[in-house]
């Protein structure tokens, strides 16, 4: 989401700015929109880990990937919580666990932490209720706040008089801190489990309840995704997430597949989904298909190995210029599971895998309006 209008230096007749698209037009007729990707600052993630009898290996396979979630995490510089809860509502009902139970980016070897968290053993009730488990933590954390928010709130009437009102209200803040459902983080509900969810009301219900968990006005602000059996079947013995899916489809997350001998794509897109990384772009005019080119621009100071999603990568620019401008060109690939194609229906770029632009790089898509004739 753009916040602030990127001035593009080449052509400025045609410029126009809104939150989302920048657009120039380069003559002749030659379109180039241009966007910059942004990450949400705060996140809070809520795991909830099936620990019923079959998981064991799946726990194991969680824990050991788990390090291809925290790289695009701390690659975006999110200031982010991460706590785990289980499936069993008879035994936790939704309290998290772990040592910490809440972590974050201070936490010492955060990535070999959070492998201990989630091997919450395969002790626990048969009978798998993940949604809500998931309820019942946000709305346990839901009441611990409250006294301290109402304690923020009391705080804060206070500094209008004080020297410095902003200084004075973020003290407001330290004097009561939150360690879970922060006020002002995203929150992101990410389920694992090998069976079929059996919580006792409406997928919709629970949707609901979790769009609302952040406050009125707020919704939007809370996704779920999940690593569940496929739907409609699968082949290594897991029960279809119907119900997980349902829910991660009216929030706009990702799923993957229990049944995957590694985790780590999976966990790399439910973390790129996490940190609000846009996949599609909608261009601001029909274009021929065959004359989009894509490019995004990165700082000179970027490292090869955070360009390895590029299919090419030109530094020319970047000659004589300061470290920290944006003159590293990167060309994705095309098609396929991690390049990015044109949803014509939509009117969008659409990344996939891979190929997702990082925090902070600058999209430029090039192209030839419908119906008019393009110089080259």
């Amino acid at each position: 989401m753009i916040r602030n209008c990127l001035l593009l230096a080449l052509v400025l007749s045609g410029l126009s700015c809104d939150r989302t698209r920048l657009t120039k037009v380069l003559p002749p007729n030659v379109r180039v929109d241009a966007y910059s990707q942004e990450s949400a600052s705060n996140i809070d993630v809520l795991w909830v880990i099936d620990n019923s009898g079959s998981m064991a290996p799946r726990q194991e396979n969680l824990a050991k990937n788990f390090q291809s979630f925290m790289d695009v995490f701390q690659k975006s510089g999110i200031n982010y919580r991460l706590a785990v809860t289980t499936t069993d509502t008879f035994k936790e009902k939704g309290e998290l666990v772990g040592n910490p139970k809440v972590l974050s980016p201070t936490t010492p070897n955060v990535a070999s932490t959070f492998a201990n968290n989630v091997r919450v053993g395969i002790n626990g009730s048969p009978y798998e209720a993940g949604l809500e488990a998931a309820w019942l933590a946000v709305d346990d954390q839901a009441k611990k706040n409250a006294p301290k928010l109402v304690a923020r709130d009391m705080c804060k009437t206070n500094c209008n008089r004080a020297m410095d009102p902003a200084t004075c209200a973020a003290n407001c803040d330290k004097a009561n801190p939150i360690d879970f459902l922060r006020p002002e983080a995203y929150l992101y509900l990410v389920f694992v489990s090998d069976e079929e969810d059996r919580s006792p009301q409406d997928v919709r219900f629970y949707w609901r309840s979790f769009e609302t968990a952040k406050g009125i006005g707020n919704d939007g602000t809370v996704t779920t995704a999940a690593i569940m059996g496929d739907v409609p079947s699968n082949g290594c013995g897991a029960t279809p997430g119907s119900r997980y899916k349902a829910l991660s489809d009216l929030t706009g997350g990702e799923v993957g597949s229990i049944c995957d001998t590694n985790f780590s794509a999976t966990l790399r897109k439910l973390a790129t989904n996490a940190v609000g990384l846009k996949r599609k772009f909608a261009l601001g005019d029909m274009p021929d298909p065959a004359s989009i080119q894509v490019t995004v621009k990165y700082p000179c100071n970027l490292s090869d190995a955070d360009l390895s999603r590029c299919q090419t990568v030109d530094r020319t620019e970047c000659m004589g210029m300061p470290d920290d401008s944006y003159n590293v060109s990167c060309t994705p690939p095309q098609g396929g599971p991690d390049g990015w194609t044109y949803e014509a229906g939509n009117n969008v770029i659409f990344f996939a895998g891979e190929s997702v632009p990082g925090v902070k790089g600058q999209i430029e898509i090039q192209f030839c309006p419908e119906g008019l004739q393009c110089g080259t």
